[in-house]
């Protein structure tokens, strides 16, 4: 399974095979609805246990010691978190990728 959460915080400069004006869309799309699925659908500890790594950079004893929770429940928030947001934007991803290969379709038809 295609981890979106570490694609989108630790990939930006990457290019996947479809190039950049898909990955550029792909980006776009995620940005769009990641803080819908974030605030929707995770759990507060699981949205701050995300929030704190990914886009404060802490680790997950540093999240433990503020959050006053031990490590492995940090990391376990950490996981189900992710895995929620994962199963969310996988539809994201197929729907812009279908939605660009249609575009493209047409595109090279109208040539």
């Amino acid at each position: 399974m295609i981890d979106y959460v570490e694609d989108y915080y630790y990939e930006i400069g990457s290019v996947p095979s479809g190039g950049a004006d898909f990955d550029c869309a792909r980006r776009k799309a995620v940005s769009l609805i990641l803080p819908f699925i974030l605030k929707e659908e995770l759990s507060e500890r699981q949205y701050i246990c995300l929030k704190y790594k990914y886009e404060l950079g802490k680790s997950q004893e540093e999240i433990a010691e503020i959050l006053k929770l031990s490590q492995p429940t940090v990391s376990r928030h950490i996981s189900s978190g992710k895995k929620a947001v994962n199963n969310k934007l996988k539809y994201c991803n197929a729907a812009v990728t279908a939605a660009l290969n249609e575009y493209e379709r047409l595109e090279r038809s109208c040539v």
